[in-house]
C-alpha cells in the first residue's frame, strides 16, 4: 500500500471522526452565535438561540476552579473555554475541580429541557442553581472504580420548575487523573426534540455498538469451538476469539474492583493477545511464508506485552501505554496485506471481505490512537470500537459456512458409513450364516439325512449370527464386553457336552481401530478353535485365555484333547475332512495383521492368536 493511499485514509479518519464531533454538538452544527464579549459583570456569558418557545444554551466558557469542595463554590477562578482538556490546559492536575458556566433567562422554561455533553471523563456531577442532577455518580476511588461515565455521552432532563428569570448558574464538579484523558466538553442545554438525535447516535456508537460486538463475537466462538470439537483438534483462533469476547467485555464493566490504570493495563493485555493470534491465523490463511515473519511477529507481540507490564508495575499505569504498542498496529498491515494478496490472486469475495473488513477496523484503531495523542478535537469520537462491527460480522459468517458445511459433510459422512456396514453385515451374513444355512438346508433335502449333522449345521447357523450381534456392540476398541458375552454363550453349550471351560481373561487395553468387522473376526477364530476342539479332539476342559505380552494382546484356546489327526494340514497339525477351517482362521488373523500359531500333540491343542497394539486394522 502506498503512501498516498495510507495518508488519504488517514484523513477520511480524521474527517469522518470530525464530523461526530459536530454532530455532538448540535448548536454549533446548526451554526448559533457564540459570545464576543463577556457580561457587564465579567462572567463568562452562554450563546443563546431559541427552538420555538424555548431557549437553546450553548455554554461553551465557563470559570474553572480546582479543589475538593463537596458543593458548588460562588463564581471566580480561571476563565476557560469549553471543550477543556487537563492535559493541555491543566497538566500535572489530579482530583477534582469545578466548572461554574452561569447564563441569563428572561423567563424559565415552559416545559423540560434536556442537558447534553458528549464526552465526559472521568466522572462529573452537574448542578444547576444548587441542585444535584444525577445523584448516583461514584467517583474513583485508590482500589476501585466509579462511574464509567467517559464510555456513554450525558443526557439529563432539567425540570423546568430548576429554572428562574434572570441568572442560573450551572456547576459541573469534575474528577480527572493524570492517568487518563480527562475533561469534559462544551455543554448544550436545549429541547428534547434538538439534542436527541445527536445524543441517540452517539450512545448507540459508544454503548450499543460494543454490546454488539459482544454477541457476534460470542457467537462467533460458539461456531468456531463447534467446528474445533466436531475436528477433535484445538485451534490457536480459539484463544482469540475468547480474548476478544473479553476485550469487549471489559468496555461494559461498570464497576470493577480496579485502579483505572490497571483497567488499562487489562485491556492492553487482552487486546494485544486478540490482536496477536488473529494476525497468526490471518498469516497462515494468506498461505504466503515471508522468512522470520512469524518469529519476528511472535517478539514483538511478547516485548509489547512485557514492556505494558513492567511500566504497570513501575507506577506508569496509565492510557498513554496504548501508544507503547504503536509498533504492534503497524505490522498488522503485514497481515492484512497478505490477505488481500490472497483475495486478489484466488479472485475469493471471502477472503477480500475479511482483508477490507480488518482494514478498516485498523484504521479506526489508528484513529483512537491520535485522539490519545491529542491530535484530534476533544469530542471526536473513538471509532474503534465500532470499526471492529464489520470484521466480526464477516468472521461470523466465515465460521457459521464452516460450521454448516461441516455438518453436511458429516451427514454424508455418516450416510456413507451406515451405508458400508449395511453392506458388511450382509456380506457376513451371506459369507456365514448364508452357506450354513445352504448347507442344512441340503442335508435336510436328503432323504437319509443325518439328524445329528442337520443339528450341528443349524447350531453353527445360530452361532455365527450370535457373532454378528455380538460384533455389532464392538466400541471404544475394548475387547472384554466382547469377549464376556462369548463365555455367556459358550458355558452352557459345553456343559451340555460334558466339558469344562476355564477362563483366563486379563484386564487387556484398547486396540486401535478394533470396529465391528474386525471384532468378529476375533470373535470367529476363538469360535472356530473352540468348535475344532469340540468336534476332533474329544477335550475334557477347554481353557480361553487372553493377556498383554510385549505390547501385544495374545487371545488363546487351548484343551487337553487327543490331539488333531487326520489328512495333513498346515504346520503338521491335520484337521480331519481337511483344513479349509484353518485356512480362514489363519486368513482373518492375517486380515487383523497378527499373526496365529497353533500346536497341537498327545497332550491336546493350542491356538494363539497374537495382535500387535500398533497397526491394528480398522
Amino acid at each position: 500500500m502506498s503512501k498516498r493511499w495510507v495518508a488519504a485514509i488517514l484523513l477520511c479518519c480524521c474527517a469522518v471522526s470530525g464530523w461526530a464531533a459536530g454532530a455532538a454538538s448540535p448548536a454549533v452544527a446548526d451554526g448559533a452565535a457564540t459570545a464576543a464579549s463577556a457580561a457587564a459583570n465579567g462572567t463568562p456569558a452562554a450563546s443563546m438561540e431559541a427552538a420555538g418557545n424555548d431557549p437553546v444554551l450553548r455554554l461553551d466558557r465557563a470559570w474553572f476552579q480546582a479543589g475538593d469542595s463537596a458543593a458548588p463554590p460562588a463564581a471566580g477562578g480561571i476563565e476557560l473555554a469549553l471543550p477543556d482538556n487537563w492535559r493541555r490546559t491543566h497538566p500535572g492536575l489530579d482530583g477534582y475541580a469545578w466548572y461554574v458556566a452561569p447564563f441569563r433567562l428572561a423567563a424559565p422554561p415552559v416545559r423540560p429541557l434536556i442537558l447534553y455533553v458528549p464526552h465526559v471523563s472521568l466522572a462529573a456531577e452537574f448542578w444547576l442553581n444548587g441542585s444535584l442532577l444525577n445523584p448516583g455518580v461514584r467517583f474513583d476511588t485508590p482500589r476501585a472504580m466509579g462511574s464509567a461515565m467517559s464510555d456513554a455521552p450525558v443526557r439529563l432532563v432539567l425540570p423546568s420548575g430548576l429554572f428562574r428569570a434572570g441568572e442560573n448558574i450551572l456547576a459541573v464538579r469534575l474528577q480527572g487523573s493524570t492517568h487518563i484523558r480527562s475533561g469534559i466538553s462544551a455543554i448544550t442545554i436545549a429541547p428534547p426534540g434538538y439534542v436527541d438525535g445527536s445524543w441517540r447516535l452517539r450512545y448507540v456508537l459508544q454503548v450499543g455498538v460494543p454490546y454488539g460486538v459482544l454477541v457476534v463475537m460470542g457467537a462467533a466462538l460458539c461456531f468456531l469451538v463447534a467446528h474445533v470439537r466436531r475436528q477433535r483438534r484445538t485451534h490457536v483462533i480459539q484463544f482469540g476469539m475468547l480474548a476478544g469476547v473479553l476485550a469487549a467485555a471489559s468496555y461494559l464493566a461498570l464497576d470493577l474492583p480496579v485502579s483505572r490504570g490497571t483497567q488499562e493495563i487489562t485491556r492492553i493485555v487482552i487486546t494485544t493477545v486478540m490482536y496477536w493470534v488473529l494476525c497468526v491465523v490471518g498469516y497462515r490463511m494468506s498461505e504466503f511464508r515471508l522468512r522470520g515473519f512469524l518469529p519476528a511477529w511472535h517478539a514483538l507481540g511478547a516485548l509489547t506485552l512485557l514492556a505494558v507490564l513492567a511500566a504497570g508495575a513501575a507506577g506508569m499505569a496509565d492510557d498513554r501505554l496504548w501508544l507503547w504498542t504503536w509498533p504492534h498496529v503497524l505490522a498488522r498491515l503485514v497481515v492484512i496485506g497478505l490477505l488481500l494478496w490472497r483475495a486478489w490472486r484466488l479472485r475469493s469475495p471471502k477472503y477480500a471481505a475479511l482483508a477490507l473488513s480488518a482494514l478498516i477496523w485498523w484504521v479506526t484503531i489508528v484513529q483512537s490512537y491520535l485522539i490519545l495523542m491529542d491530535w484530534l478535537h476533544w469530542d471526536s469520537f473513538r471509532w474503534s470500537i465500532a470499526g471492529a462491527v464489520p470484521f466480526c460480522v464477516v468472521l461470523l459468517f466465515v465460521f457459521a459456512e464452516r460450521f454448516i458445511l461441516d455438518r453436511e459433510e458429516a451427514a454424508v459422512a455418516q450416510q456413507a458409513a451406515i451405508a458400508t456396514e449395511r453392506e458388511r453385515i450382509l456380506q457376513d451374513m451371506h459369507d456365514g450364516m448364508g452357506s450354513n444355512l445352504v448347507a442344512a438346508l441340503h442335508i435336510a433335502r436328503r432323504p437319509d439325512a443325518d439328524r445329528v449333522e442337520l443339528v450341528r449345521s443349524l447350531e453353527d447357523t445360530l452361532q455365527d449370527l450370535r457373532l454378528i450381534i455380538d460384533s455389532l456392540d464392538a466400541q471404544d476398541a475394548d475387547l472384554q464386553p466382547l469377549l464376556a458375552n462369548l463365555r455367556f454363550r459358550l458355558e452352557p453349550r459345553l456343559r451340555a457336552m460334558g466339558v469344562r471351560l476355564e477362563w483366563d481373561v486379563q484386564p487387556l487395553p484398547k486396540l486401535p481401530g478394533m470396529g465391528p468387522d474386525a471384532a468378529l473376526s476375533v470373535l470367529r477364530v476363538i469360535q472356530e478353535a473352540v468348535n475344532n476342539a469340540v468336534r476332533h479332539a474329544a477335550p475334557r476342559t477347554i481353557r480361553i485365555a487372553a493377556q498383554l505380552e510385549q505390547a501385544a494382546v495374545t487371545l488363546s484356546v487351548s484343551d487337553d484333547g487327543s490331539g488333531l489327526h487326520g489328512d495333513g494340514g498346515p504346520d503338521g497339525v491335520a484337521i480331519p475332512g481337511g483344513a479349509h477351517g484353518m485356512r480362514g482362521m489363519r486368513a482373518r488373523a492375517e486380515k487383523l495383521g497378527g499373526a496365529l500359531v497353533v500346536e497341537s500333540g498327545a497332550a491336546g491343542t493350542s491356538v494363539r492368536l497374537r495382535l500387535p497394539m500398533e497397526g491394528a486394522p480398522t
